[in-house]
């Protein structure tokens, strides 16, 4: 992995793309959808930022997969980070830019755990839930909890929303538990 400073500075520089070209929350979904890609296709990763394959060869797959997919500033960043030999970081880099992104979005970050992974329309309509509650946008993003047994757990700004088995039985507990005395 490459140092922080150069990863936030990647990042840095991606984000006032994004500004110049005034498309901030399209390239928010676009950087999402390439840090998605790259998260569940780490052999992809390994094999671009693989020293040994030629370089041309590297930027040849960078083409075939996002060239017409995505902005061609975004394809040169790709192209760059490659060329550089700093693209066994985009995951970190690419994380960076979102962050950086919802910094000037003010959307918020959140965490929805589940016991599989969940649709895209349910996360979004949780999100809106969330949001009215809290009265601030938020991002959730899904990971799996092994540990619950049905139901969700969300964290966002500090703040925890149990709608999970376990929670529903610790909340009877506290309840029986105040009703005794």
């Amino acid at each position: 992995m490459i140092k922080q400073s150069l990863i936030i500075n990647w990042a840095e520089a991606i984000f006032e793309i994004a500004k110049e070209k005034n498309k901030v929350k399209e390239y928010c979904e676009i950087l999402s959808e390439l840090l998605e890609i790259f998260k569940e296709n780490a052999e992809a990763i390994e094999f671009i930022a693989n020293r040994n394959i030629l370089l041309e060869t590297r930027l040849k797959f960078i083409d075939l997969i996002f060239a017409n997919k995505i902005e061609a500033e975004l394809l040169n960043t790709l192209k760059l980070l490659v060329e550089r030999n700093y693209f066994g970081s985009i995951i970190y880099i690419l994380s960076e830019a979102i962050k950086k992104i919802y910094e000037q979005l003010e959307i918020q970050n959140g965490v929805i755990y589940s016991t599989q992974k969940l649709d895209d329309k349910l996360i979004k309509k949780i999100e809106k839930k969330i949001e009215l509650k809290i009265n601030q946008k938020i991002k959730l993003e899904n990971k799996i909890d092994n540990n619950l047994l049905a139901g969700i757990r969300i964290e966002v700004l500090n703040k925890k929303y149990d709608f999970s088995l376990k929670g529903k039985i610790e909340d009877m507990k506290s309840i029986i538990l105040t009703n005794r005395n």
